[in-house]
């Protein structure tokens, strides 16, 4: 079912050693509409901590989705507890609430003012020094790796769960929760109310105001055309993928410097990824995140979707930025030397060819 995520948890516990805990999940189902709501409501939060602790915003929404039932378990609701934070013997002095555990063990958890609060202690966990040692190599690994964060939680021992990482990385995937982990609190100040444009395939149609600052319309040369023309291209400020690779549009005025900004990269990098030694950025062209790829990876098996048709203006350089592929590739699987330009009409490919 496309509306819904189901994941069987069997049953989440967590650690003796850890105050943290989860309420028991079991038959877990994530309801997009209500994932949006979490999502729409929190998101300003989890940005603001990946910024300040470089926990990835998508790993801590992914683990409040799951943890707190989307904000319905009781947790959530009574407590503002979001992520099963148990009091810990003396170390908390503030209110609390006791669950039962299968009826069997009465637990003591936190109550916190607000959901946010709730948000800045779980950092504050993985942050304390005296568990350096299980969760310090998690500060090590690139905020934008889900995946590799998502294993490491599990491995460190967060979750007793066996599914816990693979339970974290369905949910980030189904609900594109990385997007998050591009945006700044700038940005989000910026688009408020205008999650539909992140999340484009999560629950209904927003209605959108006609003065809406997150995205501009520019007429740009468009890429796909056989003769010279152009379109109008409506240039968002989210990040999107292109060949699996996050991407972003140059708007009008920017440069190399104002995108790293953004986007909380370093420009140096940036340069490297998009090979613009020599070359001037255009309005709407892509601007990729991170390293391009070695060949165009298309989930369509049909051979046409391996190759491009070049056309009027467009250079090798221009194809490979369209696919996201790396130029020195794209030369080579066409046999073409640098600086040498095809002519319109001509078929390049986009992977190499099988003898």
């Amino acid at each position: 079912m496309r509306g819904i995520i189901v994941i069987l948890l069997g049953v989440l516990t967590f650690q003796t050693h850890s105050i943290l805990a989860a309420p028991l999940l079991e038959n877990f189902y994530i309801d997009d509409v209500k994932a949006r709501i979490y999502i729409e409501k929190y998101k300003h939060i989890a940005v603001a901590e990946m910024d300040r602790t470089g926990i990835p915003a998508s790993i801590k929404m992914a683990q409040g989705i799951l943890e707190s039932g989307v904000g319905e378990s009781e947790l959530a609701s009574v407590a503002n507890n979001h992520f099963g934070i148990k009091c810990g013997g003396e170390v908390w002095q503030g209110e609390t609430h006791y669950v039962w555990d299968d009826e069997v063990v009465k637990s003591c958890f936190r109550v916190y003012e607000s959901a946010e609060e709730s948000y800045i202690a779980h950092s504050e966990f993985l942050l304390n020094p005296k568990k350096a040692f299980r969760y310090g190599v998690l500060f090590e690994l690139d905020k934008e790796d889900y995946k590799a964060w998502a294993k490491g939680l599990q491995k460190s021992g967060y979750a007793t769960s066996k599914t816990y990482a693979k339970n974290l990385i369905s949910i980030i995937e189904r609900l594109e929760l990385y997007k998050l982990d591009y945006l700044t609190v700038e940005v989000l100040a910026l688009t408020e109310g205008a999650l539909a444009d992140i999340f484009p395939s999560m629950g209904p149609d927003v209605d959108r105001s006609a003065d809406d600052t997150t995205t501009k319309t520019t007429r740009i040369p468009d890429p796909f055309s056989a003769v010279t023309d152009s379109v109008d291209m409506v240039l968002t400020l989210y990040v999107f993928k292109i060949n699996g690779i996050a991407a972003v549009y140059v708007q009008p005025g920017d440069n190399l410097e104002s995108i790293a900004d953004r986007y909380r990269k370093k420009a140096k990098k940036l340069y490297r990824y998009n090979e613009l030694k020599g070359r001037e950025l255009k309005v709407g062209q892509y601007i990729f995140l991170n390293k391009k790829g070695n060949c165009y990876q298309h989930s369509n098996t049909d051979a046409s979707t391996n190759v491009h048709i070049v056309n009027i203006g467009q250079g090798m350089y221009d194809i490979a930025q369209l696919y996201g592929i790396k130029l020195k590739r794209l030369l080579r699987y066409n046999k073409v030397y640098r600086h040498q330009e095809p002519k319109p009409g001509v078929q390049i490919f986009l992977k190499k060819q099988k003898r």
